[in-house]
């Protein structure tokens, strides 16, 4: 069984269409990242795995269940208990600037009856933790820098204990000397099981810790390797002088 399934997504706004047909499988505890030039469709195909942004053909799979299929939703009750296999990670972090870092990772889980308030007290500490923060648990995101609020992000939506986590440009928000610390987190937890796929343009990063990557260009995947293929021998043009070009 895959742990994210997509066959022949499709989504336009208005008359341009952004998602031509995308057909992609993902196993569990593999890493993914979706490279490719702005203007590709990969945040918009990484939203729609998750809801984000509503399909208008094709069929999603998350852990074995249709979160989409042939372009029909179930219902809201079905579609949150389907949802909350995966965890999101955005390009601008998404905290509440009006809540402590302890209330921005205790709110979700309160409001869904996750467990008692100490119980998900306690997760968020150790979450916190998890990505070096613990001692950040009271403060206000505004004294944080972009590299500890996208940290925050990630203990956010590890608060879940999701199955799958998607990435959207973590890094792309965040000045090149914070860039670092989010990376070594995301590697870390690469190397616990928990499926991952990565819109990211650090070509270093998804060298080193992807097991596949995909390459969009112009809403179709026009490439599906390993890295080794994609960065030394990649068969498409497209991705050719892409790789080129940001390697340059």
């Amino acid at each position: 069984m895959y742990e994210i399934e997509a066959k022949n997504v499709r989504k336009s706004f208005g008359s341009l269409e952004v998602l031509k047909g995308i057909d992609l499988n993902i196993s569990k505890g593999e890493i993914v990242a979706v490279l490719g030039p702005s203007g590709s469709g990969k945040s918009t195909f990484l939203r729609s795995l998750i809801d984000l942004e509503t399909i208008e053909e094709g069929t999603v799979k998350i852990a074995g269940e249709y979160l989409c299929k042939d372009g029909k939703y179930p219902h809201n009750k079905e579609k949150a208990r389907i949802l909350s296999k995966a965890g999101m990670v955005f390009q601008h972090f998404n905290l509440f600037p009006h809540m402590s870092v302890k209330k921005n990772l205790m709110c979700a889980p309160m409001l869904n009856k996750q467990g008692t308030k100490e119980e998900i007290e306690k997760l968020a500490f150790e979450m916190l933790k998890k990505v070096g923060l613990e001692d950040k648990l009271d403060v206000m995101p505004s004294t944080l820098s972009g590299g500890q609020k996208q940290r925050v992000a990630i203990a956010r939506a590890l608060m879940r204990d999701p199955e799958i986590i998607l990435f959207d440009e973590p890094t792309s928000a965040l000045d090149p000397e914070l860039t670092g610390e989010v990376l070594n987190v995301i590697a870390d937890l690469a190397k616990e099981g928990i499926t991952m796929v990565i819109v990211t343009h650090e070509m270093g990063f998804a060298r080193e810790v992807a097991d596949r990557i995909i390459f969009m260009y112009d809403g179709v995947v026009t490439e599906d390797d390993t890295p080794e293929v994609i960065f030394n021998h990649p068969k498409n043009e497209r991705t050719r002088a892409f790789i080129q070009s940001v390697i340059k």
